[in-house]
């Protein structure tokens, strides 16, 4: 099915406020598209405002409208004459915003709204999903490396309670996981059945770099624990592994790459990971990173375990370990350096008043 430009009509996008739609968003303006951001409130200045502040910084537009994932129907008006669909709007469950069960339904039941709309459009023809890296990873070895050929259902036993829907609220995070591989394989049957677009994923890691809006910061993200380091706090998320680190910025422009690609068909997968070695670290790695950027602060580094962990082992688990390579080959995917995704998150958390660095004494 042929790639898509600008020249073919306006792109609608997801999930639009939030820290990877709005630089889904961004990506696409650059390169002249007109896109229609949809949202849930339009009524809030502080989802709307920063999109609305991006008009006539680019060759492109954007254009707000309401939308639920919930409602049946309520994408039908923004996706009409659309070329391509960017979903990535997803129910989350940071800081308690939603259970596990609510996380499971708005994602497998939302996408299938999502890609009725597109089918009732009947002019899109690339639709790119926004799924994670929760749909790659499964139970392996230290060391393993993760390809698009891995789906977190892999390896589970038969009735493995931890897998298992009867038991998704007490799954926590397996809830999202599930929920990912599920919408991702149907959005890809749903395509290949209507035939006349085509389903694409990308699969993010741990996803940093600059926060266009308050709202970015998302309490209980990777965002907001690296935030807490600048306070002296310990790093008390993924401490007993490595960070896997990928930059906003290059998950949007990997969208936008994706819709006017000759190269990909539908069912296509691209983990959006670190793009060497050098992006898979740990906490105490990240530590000594932001105190050279930051020497002023008093930067937090490993909680109470780590040193523990070390004596034990040696080094922390070696996973997730999973490299770009798909996305760089096929999309010709620039990728930035790992320094460059922690300065920008911790300066944009700092410029937006979101924390304040304690300062050496």
């Amino acid at each position: 099915m042929p790639r898509v430009t600008h020249r073919d009509g306006p792109v609608a996008v997801t999930g639009a406020s939030g820290y990877i739609g709005t630089h889904v968003v961004v990506a696409l303006m650059k390169r002249g598209y007109d896109v229609r951001a949809c949202l849930t409130d339009l009524g809030n200045p502080e989802k709307t405002d920063h999109l609305s502040a991006l008009n006539g910084s680019y060759e492109g537009s954007v254009s707000l409208h309401q939308a639920n994932l919930l409602d049946d129907g309520s994408y039908d008006a923004p996706f009409a004459e659309c070329c391509a669909v960017l979903h990535v709007g997803t129910a989350m469950g940071y800081g308690g915003a939603n259970n596990p069960r609510q996380v499971y339904d708005g994602a497998v039941n939302g996408t299938d709204n999502v890609l009725r709309s597109v089918k009732k459009a009947g002019s899109v023809k690339r639709f790119i999903y926004t799924s994670s890296f929760a749909a790659i990873s499964h139970p392996a070895k230290s060391g393993y490396r993760f390809t698009e050929a891995d789906w977190a259902s892999d390896g589970r036993q038969e009735n493995d309670p931890s897998w298992n829907l009867d038991n998704i609220d007490e799954g926590g995070e397996m809830g999202y996981a599930m929920a990912k591989v599920e919408t991702e394989r149907h959005a890809h049957r749903f395509a290949a059945e209507d035939g006349g677009f085509e389903a694409i994923s990308v699969n993010p890691v741990v996803v940093l770099g600059p926060l266009l809006s308050a709202v970015h910061e998302l309490v209980g993200s990777w965002q907001w624990f690296l935030g807490r380091t600048l306070t002296g706090k310990p790093n008390q998320r993924g401490w007993q592994h490595l960070w896997n680190i990928v930059d906003v910025r290059d998950v949007g422009e990997a969208q936008a790459l994706m819709i006017e690609s000759d190269v990909c068909q539908n069912g296509d997968r691209y983990q959006l990971s670190a793009t060497d070695e050098s992006g898979e670290i740990d906490v105490v790695q990240i530590q000594a990173h932001l105190e050279k950027m930051f020497p002023d602060y008093d930067i937090g580094g490993a909680p109470d375990g780590y040193a523990a962990v070390i004596e034990k082992h040696g080094a922390v688990f070696q996973a997730p370990i999973a490299h770009c390579d798909k996305a760089r080959v096929d999309l010709g995917l620039e990728t930035h350096p790992v320094t460059d995704k922690l300065r920008e998150t911790a300066q944009t958390m700092i410029d937006l008043g979101l924390v304040t660095p304690k300062q050496k004494d």
